[in-house]
């Protein structure tokens, strides 16, 4: 999952850096913080959202007793 976060970061960054290097005259160092930002920081925030939104959700204790979570 890790894996895939970073690759679809990596894509984006690097068309929102092209973007910005063609029509908004960054230099080259701007368009690749801008590449790492999004192949890094993507994954980054997308984890730390999933793990915040799994520590909300944990299951109640009613669910535990009539069996939801048991195979």
């Amino acid at each position: 999952m890790a894996l895939i976060l970073i690759f679809v970061g990596s894509f984006i960054g690097i068309i929102v850096a092209t973007i910005q290097m063609l029509f908004q005259d960054a230099t080259f160092w701007q368009g690749l913080v801008t590449y790492m930002t999004f192949s890094l920081g993507f994954p980054l925030m997308t984890g730390l959202l999933t793990w915040g939104l799994s520590g909300l959700r944990t299951p109640s204790h009613d669910a535990e007793e009539y069996g939801w979570h048991k195979a």
